[in-house]
């Protein structure tokens, strides 16, 4: 797997370099979004490691260039000491789909790398319709109306797991499961990605798919 660690601190880079390496990554390092911007221009990377803060662009527009400008679906963790919801919310809407606080523990972030990993290996060719919406498995293309549609790829999961289950409930402690098995990130990390799916798959549309039964859970349906 090789990785892109974007961090301005250098001995924290030089930490994380030496441990990624020797748990058998390849890790290329940006110290600032503009070189990073340009190495994701140049390079086919199977994971990003991105800060918030950092000289030139920060992380959140970093990772609004990899999702909208170069369409990318390459999983992207963020590491950072802003953990307030604003900031949380600004990242999953920019694509981010995890976050790691500052300090961390290096075992954790691996476990959060393989997570992530797990989650966007290749699967068997299949198409899941709902209504008007349709994923393409196998080519990892969504579409409502015919009309292409880019999700991160955490939210992309959450959609499929919906879709597959469609139109019955899935509740919320199986969806943090199906997602984080048995470590969860923080309680609003779900409801986060959820306020991002909802934008990208609903708001542009006059009817909602995306339903929420109030102390129930989840469902994607034809119409509502």
């Amino acid at each position: 797997m090789r990785i892109l660690l974007v961090e301005d601190d250098f001995d924290l880079s030089e930490n994380i370099i030496d441990f990624l390496t020797d748990c058998g990554y390849d890790c290329d390092f940006a110290y600032n979004g503009i070189v990073a911007v340009d190495l994701i221009k140049q390079n086919p990377y199977d994971l990003i490691i991105l800060d918030i803060g950092l000289p030139g662009i920060n992380g959140f527009e970093v990772c609004r260039i990899v999702r909208q400008d170069l369409k990318l679906n390459t999983p992207v963790i963020m590491l950072t000491a802003l953990i307030s919801l604003d900031d949380k919310l600004s990242g999953f809407q920019a694509g981010t789909d995890d976050y790691l606080p500052k300090p961390f523990d290096m075992p954790e972030l691996q476990a959060r790398i393989e997570a992530l990993a797990k989650r966007t290996r290749p699967v068997q060719n299949h198409v899941l319709t709902v209504g008007s919406l349709v994923y393409d498995v196998e080519q990892g293309i969504l579409t409502r109306n015919n009309i292409e549609l880019q999700l991160p790829p955490v939210c992309m999961h959450i959609l499929r797991i919906l879709m597959e289950a469609s139109p019955n409930l899935v509740s919320k402690s199986e969806l943090e499961y199906a997602i984080w098995g048995h470590t969860p990130p923080e309680t609003d990390a779900l409801k986060a990605h959820l306020y991002t799916l909802r934008n990208i798959i609903d708001k542009p549309f006059s009817k909602n798919m995306l339903v929420t039964v109030r102390g129930q859970g989840y469902k994607v349906v034809a119409s509502e």
